[in-house]
């Protein structure tokens, strides 16, 4: 399939950056992930991230607009009082019960995270 192919109206056609990528699959996450499960959306993360490596995307094609490794800092800070070798996926995960509800926590950082960078 080419992107000719596409139909313009199609979500994957909204996707500009990290953070309209993070809306589209909080919009639909069983169209992108198979399910509402924080370990697919680590996965896909990780898969476009290696893609952009091996395929040795030029960076101004390359997904940006969210600064991951400070949103780590910021969530190591807030979530991780016994400062326990982890990611905020794992962290996520630890806090919560379920792969839905990791999901959920993970996006709630990422919300509480982008409105203080707006609001700074």
């Amino acid at each position: 399939m080419n992107r000719a192919d596409v139909p313009a109206d199609a979500p994957v056609n909204k996707i500009v950056n990290w953070p309209s990528f993070f809306d589209q699959i909080r919009r639909r996450p069983a169209m992108w992930l198979g399910s509402t499960s924080l370990t697919a959306l680590q996965n896909l993360i990780s898969g476009i991230s290696l893609a952009e490596y091996l395929y040795d995307v030029p960076a101004e094609k390359q997904l940006a607009g969210f600064p991951f490794d400070e949103f780590e800092r910021w969530v190591e800070e807030r979530s991780n009082p016994e400062r326990l070798s982890l990611n905020s996926f794992s962290l996520a995960r630890r806090a919560s019960d379920s792969e839905e509800a990791a999901f959920t926590t993970w996006f709630g950082w990422y919300d509480r995270f982008q409105g203080e960078r707006v609001d700074t």
